[in-house]
C-alpha cells in the first residue's frame, strides 16, 4: 500500500515536472506578399528572431513573403481560417473585409503621420477590431509606419491632367474613383504581380509608399517618382483571433513585446531611410524625381471623398478621423 502511494505521488511530481522544463514549441506561420527587402518584411523578420530567442524556442514563427501563399485576399481568408496566422499589409483588412471602413485610408484625410496613427491607434481601431473578430475571426496587432503615397509612372505626372489615359493599378474602389476623375485608367492587381505588369506595359504606373517602391524594385520599370503624397499609409499586423487567444500569459508577454520592439524599428527606419531610398534610386539613374501639384490633386480628391464616404461608409467617419488632427 505504501509503495503504491509512493508511486502515485512520483507520477503526480512528474506530471507536474516535465511540462515546464519541456515547454511544447508553438509554431505559427507569417505570410504577406511584401517583398523580402520591404522594410515591413524586415521589421518582421526582426520580430521573428527576438521572439524565438526571448522565448528559448518555445514560440517558433515561419515567415513567408512575397505573395508565396498567394494575393492579399487569399491571404485573409487563409487567416480567417486559421490556416496561418500572421499577415502584414497595407490597410487590406478595410478594403477586403470592412469597407465601410475605408476612409482610415483614404486622400488627403489625415493631417501628417501622427494624425493616421492617432487615429488607428485609438477608438476606431477598437470598433473596426470588434468587427473583425466578430466576422472573420482576424484582430489587429499592430500598426506601423508606412509612410506616403506616391505616384511612380512613364510619364511625367505635374498636375492631374497628367494623368490622362495613363493605366494605373490601385488597389480600393475609392483611390480608383479618384484617378479615374484625373482622367486615369485605373485598375486592380495584387502587388505580388505588380512589377512584371509594369515591365510588360499592363500597367504605365502604381501608386505606394517610398519603402514599398524600393522594397519591390518598381523603380527599375518606371520612369519617374511623382511625389504627390496623396495618402498617408500605415503597415497593418493582423492575426487569427484564435491563434492569440491560445497563447498562454507569459508566451503573449514575450509576443506583443517583441513584436512592439519590432514595430519600433520600422517606424524609426520608415521615417530615416525614406530620403536616403530616394536619393538610391535617383543614383541608379533609372528614375527621375517630379514635383507635382498636390493641392491640384487634393482638390479633386476632397468631393469624391466626402461623397464616398457619405455613400458607402460608416456615419460620421470623416469627423471622426479630423477629431484627431
Amino acid at each position: 500500500m505504501k509503495n503504491g502511494v509512493r508511486y502515485l505521488v512520483l507520477l503526480a511530481i512528474i506530471g507536474l515536472i516535465v511540462p515546464a522544463s519541456y515547454a511544447e514549441t508553438v509554431k505559427f506561420t507569417f505570410a504577406t506578399t511584401n517583398g523580402p527587402k520591404d522594410f515591413s518584411s524586415l521589421a518582421m523578420v526582426r520580430w521573428q528572431k527576438a521572439m524565438k530567442e526571448a522565448s528559448k524556442g518555445e514560440l517558433d514563427m515561419t515567415f513567408i513573403p512575397g505573395g508565396a501563399l498567394g494575393g492579399d485576399k487569399q491571404l485573409l481568408q487563409q487567416l480567417t481560417a486559421n490556416e496561418i496566422q500572421l499577415h502584414v499589409a497595407g490597410p487590406v483588412v478595410v478594403h477586403h473585409l470592412l469597407r465601410e471602413y475605408q476612409c482610415m485610408e483614404a486622400e488627403f484625410v489625415y493631417k501628417d503621420e501622427e494624425h493616421g496613427f492617432r487615429v488607428w491607434n485609438g477608438p476606431l481601431r477598437a470598433e473596426l477590431n470588434k468587427k473583425l473578430e466578430e466576422q472573420y475571426k482576424i484582430t489587429i496587432i499592430g500598426v506601423g509606419s508606412r509612410g506616403a503615397r506616391q505616384l511612380t509612372s512613364n510619364v511625367p505626372i505635374r498636375k492631374p491632367e497628367d494623368m490622362k489615359s495613363v493605366k494605373i493599378r490601385v488597389t480600393n474602389p475609392l483611390r480608383e474613383a479618384i484617378f479615374k476623375a484625373c482622367g486615369a485608367l485605373p485598375g486592380p492587381l495584387s502587388i505580388s504581380e505588380l512589377y512584371g505588369a509594369l515591365r510588360q506595359g499592363v500597367f504605365d504606373a502604381q501608386e505606394n509608399p517610398i519603402s514599398t517602391i524600393w522594397g519591390n524594385k518598381f523603380f527599375e520599370v518606371q520612369k519617374y517618382i511623382d511625389l504627390t503624397s496623396h495618402v498617408w499609409s500605415y503597415w497593418i499586423v493582423s492575426a487569427n483571433k484564435g491563434f492569440i487567444d491560445s497563447l498562454s500569459q507569459n508566451q503573449r508577454k514575450i509576443f506583443f513585446g517583441t513584436l512592439d520592439d519590432a514595430i519600433g524599428w520600422l517606424n524609426q527606419t520608415v521615417k530615416s531611410e525614406t530620403d536616403t531610398l530616394l536619393k538610391k534610386m535617383v543614383a541608379t539613374g533609372k528614375v527621375e524625381v517630379i514635383q507635382p501639384d498636390a493641392a491640384a490633386f487634393k482638390k479633386i480628391a476632397e468631393p469624391i471623398v466626402k461623397k464616398f464616404a457619405a455613400e458607402k461608409c460608416r456615419p460620421g467617419i470623416l469627423e471622426e478621423i479630423a477629431k484627431y488632427e
